[in-house]
């Protein structure tokens, strides 16, 4: 195959032409550059050729060519595993199909080749993504040696953000906006060498803009540990905070997590709670000569503690097996209460004293006298 031939006019026009002949025959190529990107400090390079010429990778390069009459959209990125993740993006119909790949540019175009049925086709990963167009190598240079002086050049397409009524408009001004400003703190932080022990540099999850008497919090990643997501939902109910104090509250601080998603882990935790510490339904209305007792020997695993549940009624009072909180409990009191061999003594208690005056329920609580005086907080009494 003869080297490729180029004819362009860039960065006036974006277009881009290539020529060469293969096995007699010759071939064209199409080009548009989208977004040109750069050369990061520790760029990586293409694998040699049969000629041994390699092309340094550039991050942020965005490029739309054609294989096969299918039009795709290329791109490269670097990652903060300082890796290059080669992606290419096509349409077929009103449906959109995306491959990507961290080995190599020819890795991408296999993927795409295999995912369209074409696996007995064969495309130079590096002319695809046209790592070989000499023009944009020299531009991306030119650029690299400009001074950090030259003027800012403003998007005269774009109004002033003042003059943008529209919330979901000014919602997409954010988002471009901060996408850009990530690319360029990512380049900061790589620049500084903000890197930690384990060799991965630091991370940026979110950022906060002031707007008159409005702040906008921009997000970088989705994802919440669910450690953190915990503390949220303990200090709510520690503090007593219900769902619409908190929806108020993530109002003016934009910076907590939305209480849809403290809401979403609150119901798995007490799902989880619910599967391993059962709440069963019981009736009192019942006579109690009419209930039949159960031996210890005739106590089945769905009944561990000998009460009877009408499971067709609704019932007037909910219990829980002492057995099954035990089981959950004692692995934590082992830790720093209790000690092999030592005998467990609970306490039953109540708030009857209260029924017909404040309350018209009655509470059974259970409670570790191995405690001691932590017996008198509210937090060790179990019901």
């Amino acid at each position: 195959m003869t080297n490729r031939n180029f004819h362009e006019d860039y960065p006036n026009n974006p277009y881009i032409y290539a020529q060469y002949t293969s096995g007699g025959k010759n071939f064209c190529s199409k080009y548009k550059i989208i977004a040109l990107g750069h050369y990061p400090q520790n760029v990586k390079y293409t694998q040699k050729n049969k000629h041994g010429v390699q092309y340094q990778i550039p991050d942020g390069y965005i490029v739309k060519t054609e294989i096969a009459g299918q039009m795709l959209c290329c791109e490269t990125k670097y990652t903060f595993a300082d890796k290059v993740l080669y992606t290419i993006m096509w349409k077929e119909g009103r449906a959109e199909w995306m491959v990507s790949s961290e080995r190599s540019a020819s890795g991408a175009v296999s993927a795409f080749l295999k995912k369209t049925n074409r696996k007995k086709s064969q495309y130079s990963g590096t002319h695809v993504f046209g790592f070989d167009i000499e023009v944009l190598h020299q531009v991306r240079i030119e650029q690299f040696r400009k001074p950090s002086t030259d003027k800012v050049i403003i998007d005269k397409r774009k109004r002033p953000l003042n003059e943008v009524q529209s919330v979901s408009q000014q919602n997409k001004r954010y988002a471009s906006f901060g996408k850009e400003a990530h690319e360029q703190i990512k380049q900061l932080i790589i620049k500084h060498q903000m890197v930690l022990e384990s060799g991965n540099p630091i991370c940026i999850y979110n950022m906060e803009l002031g707007c008159e008497n409005q702040i906008i919090n921009i997000k970088y990643s989705s994802i919440i540990d669910n450690a953190r997501l915990d503390a949220y939902v303990r200090a709510c109910d520690e503090a007593l905070l219900g769902r619409d104090g908190y929806r108020r509250l993530a109002a003016v601080e934009a910076r907590l997590i939305r209480e849809y998603q403290v809401a979403q882990r609150r119901i798995e935790i007490t799902k989880s709670i619910n599967d391993q510490i059962h709440i069963g339904i019981l009736n009192f209305d019942k006579e109690l000569n009419r209930q039949p007792i159960l031996d210890d020997d005739d106590e089945s695993q769905d009944n561990p503690d000998g009460i009877v549940v009408d499971e067709q009624e609704i019932g007037n009072g909910v219990y829980r097996s002492i057995r099954s909180l035990l089981k959950i409990l004692i692995p934590i009191w082992n830790k720093l209460i209790l000690q092999p061999g030592d005998t467990i003594n609970l306490k039953l208690g109540g708030d009857g004293r209260n029924v017909g005056r404040k309350q018209n329920h009655v509470m059974i609580t259970v409670c570790l006298l191995n405690e001691k005086d932590e017996v008198l907080k509210p937090d060790h009494q179990y019901w």
